[in-house]
């Protein structure tokens, strides 16, 4: 993926640097959009003289998602303003009551909105303003685009446009020949793909590429070899693991092995065999241990507790989530610690132990009411019911019923 990032940076910066284009259109998906913002973010952090402004707000339509532009406008001025008194400088003006006032054309809103941020800039001459509208949703294509439209220079350069560079989003499909866009001037456009096929790609041509250190080499090679197994390519993945494995062993590196033994045993389960996914999840102990690396030695209890539930191996299951239990409250995991109680009480139910299996569902209770893990306290819920019934605790089976007919349609 940092191929594909560093070519868009690339990319975004050389628009940012030239003269002649006023507009670049993004093509891409609402998670390619995401990473979008975050290359942006970078440059506006490492630029000491351009401004940028982001927007990710939702599109529904025009004059709520202009409104929503104008007020992140209003933040972004206040805290313009404050810095400069800060460091003794002349704030800049202030906003336009005009500006400010909701009544007026979106369109015309949205154009004065740009204009009044070039006032914002340093001084100092040849400083540009970088307006980026990355809604992660558009309810609303045809409205969407009918507003990027209205920021193209269909005549001439309007006095709002000087010093600028606007860079909006589109949809993946976008084609400018097919869009209200045709024929739009000094406009350009670019596609994002962060999909499997783009990643697999990436991760090949990295691979591949002598020049690189073999570190990152190999640090392609192994989301090349998770992304072949998780897309059922178990072939490739094994041959790839397989290199990756003897690589990490002759530099005797525990933490990286650990990785692949683990990637090795997650592809044997998708396979369906779950003897040789145990297998690997063990090897996969002693070299984390020696790294001493929770989240790692947290992945590989919680697979080798899931193989022992389905092997039906319930008391190793049960001793795996408790120690996963104890490994996700380190690390400061509540979801986690959540998950691993509902799971150790399941295991405990399925030994007859329903006392034990109680305890821990209620401890899964309290967390999920506490962090409000609302996703995974329903099931809790249904298994605390199951044992109070099994163990005849009327009373606290009862109040849970009673708490569920005095929540709202759709609580836990």
């Amino acid at each position: 993926m940092r191929h594909l990032i560093d070519r868009f940076t690339k990319e975004l910066r050389a628009f940012i640097a030239q003269r002649e284009d006023l507009l670049l259109l993004v093509g891409g998906t609402s998670d390619d959009s995401a990473i979008a913002l975050a290359v942006l973010r970078d440059l506006d952090r490492a630029s000491t003289a351009d401004l940028f402004l982001l927007f990710a707000n939702d599109f529904g339509d025009t004059a709520s998602f202009v409104d929503s532009a104008v007020k992140h406008l209003q933040e972004e001025h206040h805290l313009a303003s404050e810095s400069r008194r800060q460091a003794g400088d002349e704030p800049p003006p202030p906003i336009p009551d005009a500006l400010l006032r909701a009544g007026s054309s979106p369109t015309r809103r949205l154009h004065g909105a740009i204009d009044f941020a070039r006032s914002m800039l340093l001084p100092g001459g040849g400083n540009r303003l970088v307006w980026a509208m990355f809604p992660i949703r558009v309810e609303n294509w045809p409205e969407y685009l009918k507003l990027v439209s209205s920021c193209v220079p269909w005549q001439a350069i309007a006095p709002w446009m000087r010093g600028l560079r606007l860079v909006f989003r589109v949809d993946a499909s976008f084609s400018l020949d097919a869009s209200p866009l045709a024929g739009a001037r000094r406009t350009r456009v670019t596609r994002l793909d962060f999909g499997p096929d783009a990643l697999r790609e990436n991760f090949r041509i990295s691979t591949a590429n002598e020049k690189l250190p073999m570190a990152d080499r190999m640090e392609a090679l192994l989301s090349l070899a998770f992304l072949a197994s998780a897309h059922g390519q178990f072939a490739d993945a094994a041959s790839h693991f397989g290199t990756l494995l003897d690589y990490y062993r002759k530099l005797d590196h525990p933490l990286m092995q650990a990785i692949v033994m683990n990637g090795l045993g997650e592809m044997a389960r998708r396979q369906g065999d779950l003897d040789r996914a145990k297998a690997w999840f063990e090897s996969a102990v002693p070299p984390i241990v020696e790294a001493k690396e929770a989240v790692v030695m947290a992945n590989v209890v919680q697979n080798l507790a899931a193989v022992a539930y389905e092997q039906e191996r319930f008391a190793d299951a049960e001793e795996y989530y408790d120690g996963l239990a104890t490994l996700k409250d380190c690390l400061i995991d509540e979801d986690g610690k959540a998950m691993a109680l509902e799971w150790r009480g399941l295991s405990q139910e399925k030994q007859g132990a329903y006392e034990k299996a109680m305890l821990s569902w209620e401890e899964a209770d309290l967390l999920c009411r506490v962090f409000e893990l609302n996703h995974r306290h329903k099931p809790v819920l249904e298994h605390l019911r199951r044992a109070y019934r099994k163990l005849g605790m009327s009373e606290k089976l009862a109040a849970l019923d009673g708490e569920r007919r005095r929540q709202p349609a759709g609580a836990a």
